[in-house]
C-alpha cells in the first residue's frame, strides 16, 4: 500500500525546510495559493538619468557622460541578472534535494508504521496456522 501525498503537503514541507535551512540564499513565500522566490544576495542596480530624456541642447560632454552612465548601468544589470540566476539555481537544487529527502523519509516512516501495524496480525495468523497443523 502506497501512502498518498498531497501537493499542498509537499509545499508546506518545503516551506518548513526553507525556514529551517540557513543554507538557502533566497526566500520562498507562499501566499494565496501562489509561490514566489525572492533573492536575498543580489542587489538591483539603480537606473541612471535617461539619455533619451536629455534636452536637445545638452552639451556633448554631458551626453557622453549620460551614455557612459547608461553603459555602466547595463553592465551592472547584467551582473545582477547573473547573480539572480546563480542564486536561484543553487536554491532550486537545495529545495529539490530537501523535498526528495523528506518525501523518502516520510515514505520509509509510513512503511515502517504499516509493518508495525501488521506484525500482530501476522503473529496471530502464524499461531492459527500452527494450531491447524497440530490438530489431528
Amino acid at each position: 500500500m502506497r501512502p498518498a501525498f498531497s501537493l499542498n503537503g509537499l509545499f508546506l514541507l518545503a516551506a518548513c525546510l526553507l525556514a529551517a535551512s540557513p543554507a538557502l540564499a533566497g526566500n520562498l513565500t507562499f501566499d494565496n495559493g501562489q509561490t514566489a522566490w525572492h533573492s536575498t544576495q543580489c542587489t538591483a542596480p539603480v537606473p541612471p538619468d535617461s539619455v533619451i530624456g536629455a534636452a536637445s541642447d545638452t552639451p556633448g560632454n554631458d551626453m557622453n557622460s549620460l551614455v557612459a552612465q547608461h553603459n555602466i548601468y547595463v553592465d551592472e544589470a547584467q551582473k545582477y541578472m547573473d547573480c539572480i540566476s546563480q542564486e536561484a539555481d543553487r536554491d532550486q537544487v537545495m529545495v529539490n534535494q530537501a523535498i526528495a529527502s523528506s518525501a523518502q523519509h516520510i515514505v520509509a516512516q509510513t512503511q515502517a508504521d504499516v509493518e508495525r501495524a501488521a506484525a500482530p496480525l501476522r503473529a496471530r495468523q502464524e499461531k492459527m496456522e500452527q494450531r491447524q497443523h497440530e490438530e489431528p
